[in-house]
């Protein structure tokens, strides 16, 4: 939807389907991310073994 004010054009950006497929590609990214077994166990927060260098 656009709304023109004092000669300007204002366009409600949640509006366009390119802001719409934008919020969705960020919520699935941030979804996938949070299955992601990396992300999971930094949740954990497991204590690592020390290194047996040498």
């Amino acid at each position: 939807m656009a709304t023109k004010t004092a000669g300007a054009t204002v366009v409600d950006l949640q509006s366009t389907l390119a802001w719409a497929r934008a919020q969705r590609r960020s919520r699935e990214l941030a979804e996938a991310m949070r299955r992601h077994p990396c992300y999971q166990a930094r949740l954990l927060d497991l204590p690592r073994e020390p290194s047996h260098a040498g």
